[in-house]
């Protein structure tokens, strides 16, 4: 049996059954270009995945492929955000469970993983669940790691894993990369480096 582990939130202790990382810029380091893929699709503002299902098929083929190579370059270019990899190590040697729950597609989340021989007990693409912000992702991921949902702790860098983990009923850190989001902040914690997680767990 697993030893039970806590985390300090809002100055109260929560237990801790399993945790949920996003991957781009929270497991990986920073490099795609959003903005960019904003332009090659002429879409400044918005959700892009639920743009693109709104897209007549011919429009949403081009669209997707877009957002395809979009993610390729991504996979050929990645490489572990700061302290990232030695994080889950120490997550892992703690015994909690570790998901990786991204808005990018199966192809693109297996290759990252192979190519950083990262190693976690769940991955959840858009193929997999209604993807962020929606909450079914999350309330997929703890039925899956089985666990409740208020023990889950959703760990991303943007206001798309803050707003399905609060909606869900997770808990949520935020972790901005030493940036200051341009957005309202909604989270149960605020880190500039992932390694900070460690010292809010027991």
């Amino acid at each position: 049996m697993r030893a039970q582990r806590y985390i300090n939130l809002n100055n109260r202790k929560h237990p801790l059954r399993a945790i949920a990382f996003d991957l781009d810029c929270t497991l990986t380091r920073p490099y795609l270009d959003f903005t960019r893929l904003r332009q090659q699709l002429n879409l400044p503002e918005g959700d892009i995945l639920k743009w693109a299902e709104t897209l007549p098929p011919q429009a949403q083929q081009e669209a997707l492929r877009i957002i395809e190579a979009f993610e390729q370059d991504g996979v050929e270019n990645v490489e572990w955000n700061n302290e990232a990899q030695e994080t889950v190590a120490a997550v892992r040697a703690l015994g909690l469970p570790l998901a990786i729950v991204t808005r990018n597609s199966r192809a693109s989340l297996i290759a990252v993983t192979q190519r950083l021989k990262l190693t976690v007990d769940l991955l959840i693409a858009r193929e997999d669940a209604p993807p962020k912000p929606d909450p079914a992702c999350l309330h997929y991921t703890a039925k899956q790691l089985a666990v409740p949902i208020e023990y889950l702790l959703m760990v991303g860098d943007y206001r798309h894993d803050m707003d399905a983990g609060r909606a869900a009923g997770a808990m949520t850190v935020l972790l901005t990369n030493g940036r200051t989001p341009s957005w309202p902040v909604e989270a149960d914690l605020v880190i500039t480096r992932l390694s900070e997680l460690l010292m809010y767990i027991d």
